[in-house]
């Protein structure tokens, strides 16, 4: 039987592929179980899978960790962690790598790869497609997005690891609800937030006034300050919106069309009140596990619209060549901010993660985690 050059070709560099991968190994922060993230996280080194023909390994160069990174641990996000079968210490099991936001440096493709080349930086396409947390992985092409080099230049791999969820989601919240004109305002809480601190610096760059809502606290003024050098026109605490000089203050504004709400109870409905006739109140968020109310008199008098948003379902819709390059617009848009020194990405209390320290890797991602931190965490990867 004679085997064509074209089919023995591909046969080599097939076992290429595999021979390339195999041996390479990773540490990943992975979970077999939902629950508390602290309890259910556990730092393995694992064998990496071998590569097929459309997938892609890629060094995990910074991830961050969000709110909704640990929901998902804990079973109580709507997206779940993608399960892989991981090889470690000679044993094998079912679990899921955590972490969906990241960016990555493809270091080797698969020969049907044609949409990213070696050393292209990469992100996920959608959330719980593959885990973010690990040194390294090998995934689909198709499961990447490019983020392009002359997007990137000049950036930290920690601004492009941040990218996809809180600036996006600022960037859609002023754009998709309203035909915003500048000078008009949006009131929202949560105000210092990294959907918060992106609202501030987009709605500053769009001519767009910001009224921002943050929880009471000891050192109040410091943070007033901290979101009026972004670009914030109006800050106070969620207390001092009950007060009479912010009430008449704020009324006196007759253009204030949206509000975003990522916190709910109480605190909500009060600010809620603040917006103008036939504005919309947007809910991106409940940290405070409350639910949003709001009174007949609202809806009857004032037409105040409620809808709601998740950034995950907007990603999800991008099905079509025009989707596709709004996200690619958008994408840009925060990206260039950035390299102009427009557009600063949340304080991040940062860790390296060293590939050649398991026990060190474990302690850094059990404090990361903790919903008790007050601070976000990001790593970055050694």
């Amino acid at each position: 039987m004679t085997v064509s050059s074209s089919v023995f070709r591909v046969a080599v560099r097939r076992a290429q592929n595999l021979g390339q991968v195999r041996g390479i190994q990773a540490l990943a922060a992975v979970y077999t179980e939902t629950g508390d993230p602290q309890s259910v996280l556990r730092v393995v080194r694992h064998d990496l899978p071998p590569m097929l023909d459309n997938q892609v390994m890629v060094q995990m160069l910074a991830a961050p960790v969000n709110p909704s990174d640990l929901n998902q641990i804990e079973g109580t996000y709507p997206v779940r962690g993608t399960s892989n079968q991981i090889s470690s210490n000679g044993t094998s099991f079912q679990a899921c790598v955590g972490g969906n936001e990241g960016v990555g440096r493809v270091a080797q493709v698969g020969q049907n790869v044609d949409n990213v080349q070696v050393g292209d930086w990469v992100v996920p396409q959608r959330a719980g497609e593959f885990g973010t947390w690990c040194t390294r992985t090998v995934v689909d092409a198709q499961s990447v997005s490019v983020v392009p080099e002359e997007w990137r230049s000049g950036l930290s791999p920690l601004d492009v690891a941040c990218l996809k969820v809180n600036p996006c989601t600022a960037y859609r919240l002023l754009r998709d609800f309203a035909d915003l004109q500048k000078g008009d305002y949006v009131i929202q809480n949560g105000a210092n937030s990294g959907v918060g601190r992106a609202v501030i610096q987009l709605a500053r760059h769009w001519g767009i006034r910001t009224i921002n809502v943050v929880r009471d606290r000891p050192e109040l003024d410091k943070l007033q300050h901290e979101l009026t050098a972004l670009g914030a026109d109006i800050v106070v605490s969620d207390k001092q919106l009950s007060s009479d000089s912010v009430k008449q203050h704020i009324r006196s504004l007759n253009n204030v069309r949206l509000g975003f709400n990522c916190v709910g109870g109480r605190s909500t409905l009060q600010m809620t009140k603040y917006i103008s006739e036939g504005g919309t109140l947007v809910s991106y968020g409940g940290m405070s596990r409350q639910p949003v109310t709001m009174p007949t008199s609202l809806l009857l008098f004032k037409d105040i619209a409620a809808r709601g948003f998740w950034m995950n379902r907007w990603y999800n819709s991008c099905t079509n060549t025009a989707m596709d390059v709004e996200r690619q617009n958008m994408w840009k848009c925060v990206l260039e901010l950035m390299q102009c020194g427009m557009f600063v990405t949340q304080p991040l209390s940062v860790s390296s993660i060293d590939d050649a320290n398991e026990a060190d890797a474990q302690r850094i991602v059990r404090d990361a985690v903790s919903w008790s931190t007050g601070s976000k965490h990001a790593f970055v990867f050694a």
